[in-house]
C-alpha cells in the first residue's frame, strides 16, 4: 500500500466514525431531518475516500464492468458532498420551509452536473484501468480534461459557498445565543473548505498546465493532500457540535480534580492541628483520592473545611505586611497574585505552629480518631454565598502550593505565648 491510498484509508476511517456516530443518533431521532442530512454529507466524502483506494476501486470497476467507472463514482459523490454542505448549512441558518425550497434548486444543478460528467466521462477514452492515477493519464487529453475541470469547478462553487455560508453563520450565533461549539464547528467547516480549495486549484491548474505542454505533478500531489486535510477538518468542524459539549464537561470535571487535589496540603496541614474541622475525614491519602467519585461535594467540602480552619486559627495569624493585594490586571498579576499567597501561606504556616504550641495535647491528636465536630453539610449554592467560589478556589489553590513548599516554622514561632492579636 503506498502513501496516498494510506492517507485515503484514514480519511475514510474517520468519516465513517463519524458516519456511525450519526446514525446511532438518527436511531434515536429518525425524524430529524438536520440529521439525515448532516449523515449524508459525511457518507458521501466517506464513500469516495473508500472508492479511491486501489483495491477498492479496482473492485468497483470489475462489479459493474466498466473500466474507470469508479473514477465517476468518487467524483460524484465529492461534488455532492459540497451540495449536501450547502443544505446542511442552510437548515441551520433557516427554518425548513424556507431552506427546502432552495435545497431543490441546488439538486437541480447537482443532477445537471452528474450528467456532464457522466456525458463527458463516457466519451474521454479512459478505457485502461487507472487506479491511482486517472487524473495524470486521461486529464491532459481534451475531453478527460474537461471532466475534471467540470467536477472542480463544481466543488469549488460548493466550498466557496459553504466557506462564506459558515463564517455568515458563526458571526450571527456569536451575536445571539453565543453556543461557542456551534461556532467552533462553522469556522472548522469554513476552514476546511477553504483548504479543500487547494485541492481544486491544484486539480484544475495540473489540467490546464497540461494542455499547454507543462506536465506539473507537484500541483496534482499538494491538490491531493489539501482535499485530505480539508476533508478532516470539515468532518470534525460538522460533528463538534454534539460531542464539543462533552470535551467542556471532562475538562471542567478535570480542573475541578485538579483544584480538589492542589488543596490537600492546606487542608491536611490544618486538619493534622485541628482535627474537628473535619466532617468525614479520610483515613489515609489513597481514601481521599476516592472521594473524587463524588468530586462536586468533596471539592465544597474542602472549601469549607478549610474556611473554618482559617477561622480557627484567626486569633494566631500575624497582621498583614499592609501589601495591597494584586487588582487581578497588569502583566504582573500573576507574580503579585503568587506573592500574595505565599505571604498567606507563611501566616497560616506560623499561625499552626502557634496554635499547636499554646495547645500541646493537639501534638498528640489522632488524626484518625472521632472527634467532637459539627455535622455540617455544604452544597453549591452554600458555597457561593461566601463570595466568587472561582477566585477564592483559585487563590487557595496558591496558598496550598506555596505552604507544600515551605520549610517548617521557626522554633521562635512556635514558641508557646498567648494567640496573635492583629
Amino acid at each position: 500500500m503506498d502513501g496516498k491510498s494510506g492517507i485515503f484509508l484514514f480519511c475514510a476511517a474517520v468519516a465513517w466514525i463519524a458516519v456511525g456516530y450519526k446514525v446511532a443518533a438518527l436511531a434515536r431521532n429518525p425524524r430529524n431531518l438536520n440529521l439525515w442530512v448532516l449523515t449524508l454529507c459525511i457518507a458521501l466524502p466517506a464513500a469516495g475516500f473508500t472508492m479511491a483506494v486501489p483495491a477498492v476501486y479496482t473492485a468497483v470497476n470489475r462489479f459493474f464492468g466498466v473500466p474507470n467507472l469508479a473514477s465517476l463514482l468518487v467524483y460524484g459523490c465529492i461534488v455532492g458532498y459540497s451540495i449536501t454542505a450547502l443544505v446542511m448549512l442552510m437548515l441551520w441558518h433557516m427554518p425548513a420551509a424556507e431552506a427546502l425550497p432552495r435545497a431543490r434548486v441546488l439538486a437541480v444543478f447537482y443532477g445537471l452536473v452528474l450528467v456532464a460528467m457522466a456525458v463527458l466521462f463516457a466519451n474521454s477514452g479512459a478505457t485502461v484501468e487507472a487506479p491511482s492515477d486517472f487524473d495524470d493519464v486521461y486529464g491532459p487529453r481534451p475531453v478527460g480534461g474537461t471532466f475534471l475541470l467540470v467536477y472542480v469547478s463544481a466543488f469549488a462553487f460548493g466550498l466557496g459557498v459553504a466557506a462564506w455560508r459558515s463564517l455568515q453563520f458563526a458571526s450571527r450565533v456569536a451575536r445571539s445565543d453565543g453556543r461557542p461549539w456551534l461556532r467552533r464547528g462553522l469556522r472548522l467547516v469554513a476552514a476546511g473548505s477553504i483548504v479543500a480549495l487547494g485541492y481544486c486549484l491544484g486539480k484544475g491548474g495540473y489540467v490546464v498546465a497540461a494542455w499547454f505542454g507543462t506536465t506539473l505533478p507537484a500541483l496534482s500531489d499538494v491538490g491531493t493532500l489539501c482535499a485530505c486535510a480539508g476533508a478532516l477538518v470539515i468532518t470534525i468542524g460538522f460533528t463538534i457540535p454534539s460531542w464539543g459539549p462533552n470535551l467542556s464537561a471532562a475538562a471542567d470535571r478535570l480542573g475541578r480534580a485538579r483544584t480538589y487535589l492542589r488543596l490537600y496540603p492546606l487542608w491536611h496541614a490544618m486538619y493534622q492541628v485541628m482535627p474537628e474541622i473535619a466532617l468525614d475525614p479520610p483515613a489515609s491519602r489513597r481514601a481521599d483520592l476516592r472521594m473524587l467519585r463524588d468530586l462536586d461535594f468533596a471539592l465544597y467540602r474542602r472549601v469549607i473545611e478549610i474556611r473554618d480552619g482559617r477561622l480557627a486559627l484567626a486569633p494566631y495569624l500575624a497582621p498583614p505586611d499592609g501589601t495591597p493585594p494584586p487588582d487581578g490586571r497588569g502583566p504582573d498579576a500573576a507574580g503579585g497574585r503568587t506573592a500574595a499567597a505565599t505571604r498567606e501561606a507563611i501566616r497560616i504556616r506560623d499561625a499552626l505552629a502557634r496554635l499547636r504550641a499554646a495547645s500541646p495535647e493537639r501534638q498528640d491528636a489522632d488524626p484518625s480518631a472521632p472527634a467532637a465536630r459539627e455535622t455540617r453539610s455544604a452544597t453549591p449554592a452554600q458555597a457561593d454565598d461566601d463570595g466568587d467560589l472561582a477566585a477564592d478556589l483559585e487563590f487557595l489553590g496558591r496558598v496550598s502550593s506555596a505552604l507544600r513548599r515551605l520549610p517548617p516554622a521557626t522554633t521562635a514561632t512556635s514558641s508557646p505565648g498567648a494567640p496573635v492579636r492583629s
